[in-house]
């Protein structure tokens, strides 16, 4: 045969061969010593001076017990490592995947178990043993021995099937009869019903195929369900003396295996080779027979190389046919068909897991791995062998064709019941969705109901009261109240005002037991943001007095949240249960929500109160000044401007905030009027796509309102009262700025989202309007880091500014003559230094005179036309930007050459405090 490949030597001093084994997965409990012992057989031929003058170089992959991977590591070794040779294997699977690869690239695979037959290809070396070298005269021995009635059990792939076969063919033959044949998956460690088989076919020995870890569990399985080995003995053609090691020492004891090695061999060369194994693995370590047949087999080759002196395949392969060795197994011979001339012994397992020899071939077995047919002499012989050659591929077919069964089964098993999972939670998800519909549902009535009160009444008895019954019957409980909190004693006291409970059960929560478990966690809940409790009597925080009143009461379930208002009264919402309730999210939620609402209407309702205080103290003082008009009428005047003065921040803060609640009502309903709107276009439009055609007078009514154009129309309109409405609520958030500033958390901002924002908000105002151009955006952003600095109020600084800048461009195209003008705005930011960053904000309008720049920060101050501006806007953004923030703004213009504001601000806040502080100390 013409060679395809030969191995390319990187090195003239070593020659790369591979070691392939299955180190992970189920045959590594087999395998890994077989790597061990061609490990060791490469050492001592490399420490005598290699092989035809080049060292040994081992390259080890691992198979994963996984026939796929053996062919993927295989070409590997030869295309990438370039390897002489490869030694491994155990499975038929892995070899008869290995068998393409070396076919295709012309190398050899030295493959050392024992094995089914029907096989002898040029480029493996089989030195493990033949079906007639192994299983024929053990079938043999068994007949005259033991018994005729034999069990076959095995592991489901090819060479037990294949094995087995040959097994009940020579049963056949000589009377004896099989009762029993079952295979398990490989790895497979649960044999209960094969050994119940057992039990029940009463064999005289369980002729045993199984391969890797299986064995370890057959065995242990089958002392425990008490069949002993004189009852049934095991024969065992795959359990050697490594898997013995694993089991307990009289797991195994007096059953059977059929080898040509056992480790108890007595004669010198064995004793030498286990004496160093021993040495090189320790003496724990015991050697089986494929162990021996993989070491052999690196010295058969090294043989075999050094007789055609050449590496190349063909020649090692020539060289190698009738090659004597001298191996611990014995005097072995290489046939032509690449299979050994190797003895067979049969060893009963003793106490110490080694075998006792109680019989032995003495002579080498001829290998015969198509059952002799090779003895005959007769023209059909190729085409019988062709034959037995498809016996075996059409095993190994089927049994891939059985595990993708049982994978199927298994997985449709997995699919049916996910399936069946899959409904039940599709069913409880919607019974929980109608649930939560309706609890949504009920909650926004509630919302509602509550948001009306508020409009509507600033009687605050009124708007508890119906809390109190919308919480009760929403959540379905026994009781539900509402108590003030007195915090003027050491210990707060509580006060029931409201409050409601289920009559109808006699055993329902009354107000004493609901009081008295407010009193004992009134304290914890007003810590929390809410209180949940299932089980009052398995609390952890109540004490054992505290634990025994619970148990007296009828309270079981608790939900509770604390009502915490501005003016700084304080209140809980309290709902209790007669049984133990598991609280859902979305109750705690809704309670959390009418706390909110709560809340508000109680800070509406002492504003109420002190506004008709004020108003009653006003009308008093007004009459007082009445009495005095006529005597102080210069003094009144002068009294009268300064109290406009004094009291015009006030009289901004009352107006703003009288305009922010319809504001916000405007604004949080127009979401839900854009909603409802489209929600009515979509039903005309479906009515129109269902009944296309319409009758005469709806068809006049349609042409008559310009349908098509109120369909296009309408959202434009509502989308431009949204804005309407923001721009309202910006203005009244800035009068508010002006007169009181919200407490807000202090937090890193990113300036630069701050801006873009506000940009977003005046797009509109950027756009060309008539005959102005639309207004260019030139921005010059640095890279800055984020700012810790309160972010509403810096986005108000930013409103004002740009809201000017886009003024005074305005003003500028309706006074100038030009006849080109583009307006435009620069921003530009930077890092100052360190610890301060720069933000720009300029404009190419008309700009400002020298004389009324030191004006522009005062209060209602301001250079727009009547009408047009309130003078709040730059005094307001000095404010934020000097005393909350300790920054500078600063106003650079020239009449006819735009204006630029200039704001300084600090990075960090923490740093400027200290600095301030130790200012203070110092002076």
């Amino acid at each position: 045969m013409k060679e395809k490949s030969q191995p390319v030597e990187k090195s003239d001093q070593f020659v790369p061969v591979g070691i392939l084994h299955s180190l992970s997965g189920a045959m590594s409990i087999s395998e890994t010593s077989l790597q061990d012992a061609e490990l060791m057989a490469i050492a001592e031929i490399n420490a005598t001076g290699g092989v035809l003058g080049k060292q040994i170089q081992p390259i080890i992959a691992d198979g994963a017990s996984n026939p796929k991977i053996f062919a993927r590591e295989a070409e590997k070794l030869i295309t990438e490592a370039q390897v002489a040779a490869i030694f491994g294997g155990w499975t038929s699977a892995s070899r008869k995947a290995v068998l393409p690869v070396v076919e295709k690239f012309n190398n050899s695979f030295w493959y050392p178990s024992q094995y089914e037959g029907l096989e002898a290809s040029p480029h493996i070396f089989y030195t493990g043993s033949c079906p007639n070298q192994q299983i024929e005269p053990a079938v043999s021995w068994l007949l005259n021995n033991v018994g005729t009635k034999f069990y076959l059990l095995g592991s489901d792939h090819v060479y037990p099937r294949t094995a087995n076969k040959i097994v009940k063919a020579q049963l056949r033959r000589f009377g004896g009869s099989c009762v029993g044949e079952e295979y398990a998956a490989l790895g497979a460690n649960d044999f209960q019903e094969a050994i119940a088989q057992i039990q029940l076919a009463q064999p005289d020995v369980v002729f045993s195929t199984l391969n890797g870890d299986s064995n370890l569990a057959f065995y242990q399985q089958y002392q425990e369900a008490g069949i002993s080995a004189t009852e049934i003995p095991i024969m065992s053609v795959s359990i050697s003396e490594e898997e013995l090691q694993r089991l307990g020492t009289n797991v195994a004891t007096g059953h059977y295996a059929a080898w040509s090695y056992f480790q108890s061999i007595d004669t010198p060369k064995n004793q030498e080779f286990v004496t160093n194994f021993h040495k090189k693995y320790g003496q724990q370590r015991v050697i089986s027979d494929p162990i021996e047949a993989a070491y052999t087999a690196v010295y058969l080759w090294k043989e075999a190389v050094e007789l055609a002196e050449s590496f190349a395949t063909a020649k090692v392969r020539q060289a190698a046919i009738n090659l004597n060795f001298t191996a611990p197994v014995g005097q072995v011979t290489i046939e032509a068909n690449n299979h050994l001339w190797k003895p067979l012994r049969i060893g009963k397992i003793l106490p110490n897991r080694q075998f006792a020899i109680v019989w032995d071939s003495e002579m080498a077995i001829a290998p015969e791995p198509w059952l002799g047919v090779e003895r005959i002499q007769a023209p059909t012989v190729p085409i019988i062998v062709d034959l037995l050659q498809e016996v075996s591929n059409g095993i190994e077919y089927s049994c891939q064709l059985e595990a993708k069964s049982r994978d199927l089964e298994a997985l449709m098993a997995e699919l049916i019941a996910s399936n069946k999972q899959l409904r039940q939670t599709q069913q409880q998800l919607l019974a929980a969705e109608s649930k939560n519909r309706e609890l949504q549902q009920r909650e926004k009535l509630l919302q509602h109901r509550l948001s009306s009160q508020i409009r509507d009444s600033l009687e605050l008895e009124t708007i508890l009261n119906i809390a109190v019954h919308e919480v009760h019957d929403l959540l379905k409980i026994d009781c539900c109240l509402f108590v003030w909190c007195e915090n003027s004693a050491r210990t707060p006291k509580f006060q029931a005002t409201q409050m409601i409970c289920d009559r109808s059960k006699p055993e329902s929560c009354t107000e004493s037991s609901s009081i008295e478990i407010v009193q004992l966690l009134g304290s914890q809940i007003l810590q929390q943001n809410w209180v949940a409790i299932d089980n009052l009597e398995n609390h952890l925080y109540l004490e054992e007095n505290s634990r025994l009143q619970v148990k007296n009461s009828n309270v079981k379930g608790l939900l509770a949240a604390p009502v915490h208002t501005r003016s700084g009264a304080s209140g809980i919402v309290v709902c209790t249960h007669n049984q133990t309730r598991v609280w859902t999210n979305q109750e705690i939620e809704m309670l959390i929500s009418v706390v909110e609402q709560l809340a508000i209407a109680i800070d509406q309702a002492k504003l109420y109160e002190e506004s008709c205080t004020s108003a009653a103290l006003a009308q008093a003082h007004a009459e007082q000044l009445q009495i005095t008009l006529e005597d102080l009428k210069q003094t009144q005047a002068q009294l009268v401007q300064t109290e406009k003065m004094s009291t015009l921040g006030e009289l901004v803060a009352g107006v703003a905030h009288e305009i922010s609640n319809p504001v916000s009502f405007i604004c949080g309903n127009l979401n839900y009027a854009k909603e409802y709107t489209q929600d009515l276009i979509d039903l005309v439009q479906l009515y129109r796509k269902h009944y296309p055609e319409a009758k005469p007078e709806i068809q006049d009514f349609i042409d008559q309102i310009e349908f098509n154009f109120l369909l296009e129309d309408l959202p434009k309109t509502l989308s431009s009262m949204e804005v309407g409405s923001s721009r309202i609520h910006k203005l009244v958030t800035s009068l508010r700025n002006f007169s009181r500033r919200g407490q807000e958390k202090m937090q890193p901002s990113n300036l630069h989202e701050g801006i873009e924002t506000t940009l977003l908000i005046l797009s509109n105002r950027l756009k060309s309007q008539g005959s102005r151009p639309g207004i260019e955006i030139k921005k010059e952003y640095g890279t800055l880091p984020e700012v810790e600095c309160y972010p509403s109020e810096i986005n108000q600084v930013f409103m004002n500014l740009l809201g000017n800048a886009i003024d005074a461009l305005e003003e500028r195209e309706n006074c100038q003559n030009e006849q080109i003008f583009q307006p435009q705005i620069l921003i530009r930011t930077e890092v100052v230094n360190s610890e301060k960053i720069q933000i720009q904000i300029g404009d190419n309008g008309s700009g400002i005179s020298c004389e009324r720049i030191p004006q522009l920060f005062e209060p209602f101050f301001t250079t727009k036309p009547m009408g047009k501006g309130t003078g709040l806007g730059l005094s307001i953004s000095q404010r934020i930007i000097v005393e909350k923030h300790h920054g500078k703004i600063e106003c650079c213009s020239q009449p006819g050459a735009g204006t630029s504001f200039i704001i300084e601000l600090p990075i960090c806040q923490e740093q400027v405090q200290q600095e301030n502080q130790y200012r203070e100390a110092i002076a």
